[in-house]
């Protein structure tokens, strides 16, 4: 089957005017032909104007989008590929055919899910260090905890739907919290990278990234701590 038979792109958004551009440009790149992309939008600065200006070559759809989970939610509604690709407005690429080689091994390993490792692209190195830190993390606790950064996250749609979607009752950590579900027999951490600059850690501090980061895996369970989590720094 062509690549625009196997997979549809959802991409959240929300005040993306000076990414979104970069994000068009990297899927141009991978050679994906007319491959439906959705992007759920809510935002309040140009963002539309440059996705509009930018999608030349590329099938782009805008649709409403709204709080992560809901807007990665709206956009996956929408699909009919037995597969779902969701990617964040901020990402970027550094080989051009990442997208079609995942695709190629979830597909030849009967996968569930898959996901890529994180890479910098700016020249930040404590958020460079930081990545890596996770990169090892997450490639060691994949045996058991599954998680596919929702940053690039790859699934089945079919199970997708089972497992009841994106938790919107989450503000943040829904690709986690979704991720976990998934059956680590059929996970699989790809060796590519997806890239994201280091704003979200200039943003908090790196020491209250790291911080915030702790603390949600360790009250992973915790409903209350949850409902209280205020994820405004994160996102906003």
């Amino acid at each position: 089957m062509k690549l625009n038979e196997l997979i549809t792109i959802v991409v959240p958004c929300k005040n993306e005017e000076n990414y979104i551009h970069h994000l068009l440009d990297s899927l141009r790149s991978q050679s994906i032909g007319d491959t439906r992309i959705i992007i759920a939008d809510c935002s309040t600065d140009n963002t539309r104007q440059v996705i509009k200006n930018n999608s030349q070559y590329l099938n782009v759809e805008i649709i409403e989008g709204g709080p992560v989970s809901v807007a990665k939610n709206n956009g996956a509604r929408l699909v009919t590929t037995p597969y779902i690709l969701f990617i964040d407005a901020d990402v970027r690429f550094f080989n051009n055919s990442v997208i079609k080689d995942s695709v190629d091994q979830i597909v030849a390993n009967n996968l569930d899910l898959a996901g890529l490792n994180m890479k910098c692209y700016d020249d930040d190195i404590l958020a460079s260090i930081g990545f890596k830190i996770f990169n090892v993390t997450n490639n060691i606790l994949k045996h058991f905890s599954p998680f596919a950064v929702g940053a690039f996250m790859l699934t089945r749609r079919d199970r997708f739907i089972e497992l009841g979607g994106f938790p919107e009752k989450f503000a943040t950590s829904e690709d986690y919290f979704l991720s976990r579900m998934y059956s680590p027999k059929k996970f699989k951490i790809i060796n590519y990278y997806f890239g994201q600059d280091s704003r979200r850690f200039k943003k908090m501090g790196y020491l209250g990234m790291a911080t915030y980061l702790i603390k949600n895996f360790i009250n992973r369970n915790n409903k209350a701590y949850w409902d209280k989590l205020d994820s405004s720094r994160y996102w906003d």
